[in-house]
């Protein structure tokens, strides 16, 4: 991988990564209703996760998938289905989110839990076929396929940690009167926003 190429991958890692998607509403949201302890264990699972789906997507799902558009549609939706889902019990909690998300994704997040999301997750499965394809095809494609997952790892790393402490520092103004209350409703809607533009980019393209 050329010096030009490894700098696109880097900015194209930190775009994906810092800006808003599911693993860093996430994120805010645990850290403003539990505290960031309770981020740590969604901080390292996410880059674990969404390892484990840029190896496989390297060993031959990125192709399966581009071949079989009916089965990544699927993915897809399943994805945005839980994403809608989980938007609506945030914005019909009483003020905390213990009971957000039932099931094995429960909130706050496990490490387990958080590595298994990603593969419900829109965005990182958008984002893992197109790095696959743009940064892993070539020569030595293993050792491409290493540097972009240290690259993407840490950058979702430190996104999550900036996500996550900008949640916590806002803890103690939410609790304040219905603040909190409001603060959990305007992630839902922004965790909705984000789940339907994802399905509408992922059918504009199909």
């Amino acid at each position: 991988m050329s010096a030009d190429q490894f700098a696109a991958l880097v900015a194209f890692a930190a775009a994906a990564s810092f800006t808003p998607g599911p693993n860093n509403t996430i994120a805010t949201v645990t850290g403003a209703n539990y505290g960031f302890r309770a981020v740590l264990p969604h901080v390292f699972g996410v880059p674990a996760g969404f390892t484990a789906m840029l190896l496989a997507a390297a060993g031959g799902i990125a192709a399966l998938l581009l071949a079989a558009p009916l089965l990544a549609g699927l993915l897809k939706w399943l994805g945005v289905a839980y994403l809608l889902w989980l938007s609506w019990r945030l914005a019909h909690d009483r003020g905390a989110v213990a009971s957000a998300a039932g099931g094995p994704f429960a909130l706050p997040l496990g490490f387990a839990q958080s590595a298994a999301f990603q593969f419900l997750n829109p965005k990182a499965w958008m984002f893992a076929l197109a790095v696959t394809t743009a940064y892993v095809t070539g020569e030595q494609p293993w050792a491409r396929a290493t540097t972009v997952v240290v690259v993407c790892a840490s950058a979702a790393l430190l996104s999550l940690l900036a996500w996550g402490l900008m949640g916590a520092a806002l803890r103690g103004w939410l609790a304040q009167g219905l603040r909190l209350r409001v603060f959990n409703v305007a992630m839902a809607v922004l965790l909705a926003a984000t789940a339907l533009w994802m399905g509408a980019a992922g059918h504009a393209r199909t």
